[in-house]
Order: C-alpha cells, then structure tokens, then sequence
C-alpha cells in the first residue's frame, strides 16, 4: 500500500492569556491510501488540532509533515489552497454555509475553485449525493431556514462532492439521528470502497470509531 500521510508533530502549544496548553507532544502518524482511520479522545486532547494540521489549515506547530509524497513546508500557499481544495474533503465543525447562498450552491462551491478538474464534476454524481443522504428537499433553501442535522449533511456533501483523495471529518453525525448517522457512515465507506479514498474521522462515537480500520487514542500531555 501507498503511504500518503507521515506527520510527525514534536509540539503543537495554544497561547491562552498567560498560559500556555501543549499538546499532541512527540505525535507520529503514517497513513496508507484507502485507510479508514478513527481518532477518538477527551474533549482538549487536540483531535480538532490534528485534523487541520493534517489538513493544510494549520501551520502553526513544530515538527514535520510529507503529504502525497511532498513535505509540505516546501509547498507554496497556491499549491497548499489548491491542494485543499481538490484532494482533501473537509467536513469540519466550524465548516460554515454561506448564508446568502441556496444548500444547492453551497454543495456547488467546490466547483469555482476546481481549475482543470471541474471537468470532472458529474451531475449524475451531485444526484447520486444528494439522493444518498436525502437533501434534496431543502436543496433551494438557505442555511437559515435548515435544521441543524439539514445543514450538517449539506456540509458533508460539500466535503466529498470533489471526489478527494483524503476526506477530514470532524464529529460528522454528531447532530444526527440514528437513520442519517447510518447514511452518512455508508456514504463515506462507500467511497472509500469505489474510489479508494482515505478517511479520517474525529469521533466521540465509540461505535462508529469502531467500524473503521484503526482507531487512534489520542491522550492529553503530561
């Protein structure tokens, strides 16, 4: 198998007010194309951290990181965004919809950033998504006429509508009931299966943790 992920973290530390918090001290993850990889922890441990320094949203640490084969502090800022953009699906907490935009769009937004690989972009795949997770309904309407668990699948079919190589995923069916947690599991597997996709998930679900390949305990610094 293809190793696509070596990120050793020697020291991530948060500044707060007069204190300083550090975390995920001497972390070593290496990471196989088509994994699927739980990391489950207490609340502060730094799950969310790794996840965005995983995925190019965070620089701020000290250690090293290769990712598909480059080691990323010799990636410029438009190759880190594109990379962002067209290999790594975010389906992240803090992911806000853009409230003056239809769900529709939102899902769509990917596609003003794709370059040469909106090309690649299938309404037929956009349906099978939406159909998958069953949004169509509330496709015309906007963010803030949308339940919590509505939006929550909206941002999850924005994360994977690109087809990425890496999909993030951060407590994806934390507000979701147990038939849509079901879908949203499915459809991520189901990628990984027919596109060999690798997912990373952040979950306090220990049930869900457990149907992936690996599940990483992540504990706090001592």
């Amino acid at each position: 198998m293809k190793k696509i992920i070596d990120l050793h973290i020697q020291e991530k530390v948060y500044k707060k007010k007069k204190t300083q918090l550090s975390i995920l001290n001497n972390f070593r993850l290496e990471v196989n194309a088509g994994e699927k990889i739980a990391i489950v922890g207490e609340s502060g441990v730094g799950k969310s951290s790794l996840l965005n320094i995983i995925g190019l949203l965070d620089k701020d640490y000290s250690g090293e990181y290769t990712l598909f084969g480059s080691l990323t502090d010799n990636l410029q800022a438009s190759e880190l965004a594109q990379w962002r953009n067209q290999k790594l699906g975010f389906v992240l907490q803090e992911s806000a919809l853009i409230n003056s935009l239809t769900i529709e769009d939102n899902i769509k937004l990917p596609l003003h950033y794709a370059g040469s690989r909106k090309k690649e972009f299938k309404l037929e795949d956009f349906e099978n998504v939406i159909n998958a997770i069953e949004i169509k309904p509330i496709l015309k309407k906007k963010p803030l006429d949308c339940s919590g668990g509505e939006k929550a699948r909206a941002v999850f079919a924005r994360g994977i509508i690109m087809k990425p190589q890496i999909i993030l995923s951060d407590e994806p069916t934390a507000s979701l009931d147990v038939d849509n947690r079901e879908r949203i599991v499915n459809l991520l597997f189901k990628m990984n299966k027919e596109f060999n996709t690798t997912i990373i998930t952040v979950t306090h679900d220990l049930e869900v943790a457990k149907l992936h390949d690996r599940v990483i305990h992540l504990e706090r610094s001592k």
